[in-house]
């Protein structure tokens, strides 16, 4: 490895661990986002089952 090399390397490992824990985050709000439909989905189910009877 040259010197420029290493000092673009230097200067540039902040952005891609940033980039990389937001893909992280993102995936993890995503996968907590579905569980929440799912259970708001299975509230109104037993809501309506109650209110029809």
């Amino acid at each position: 490895m040259d010197g420029e090399t290493l000092d673009l390397i230097l200067k540039l490992w902040p952005v891609g661990l940033g980039f990389v824990t937001l893909v992280i985050v993102l995936a993890q709000m995503y996968s907590r986002i579905n569980v929440l439909e799912d259970k708001v989905r299975t509230l109104f189910d037993l809501f309506n089952r109650e209110k029809d009877k």
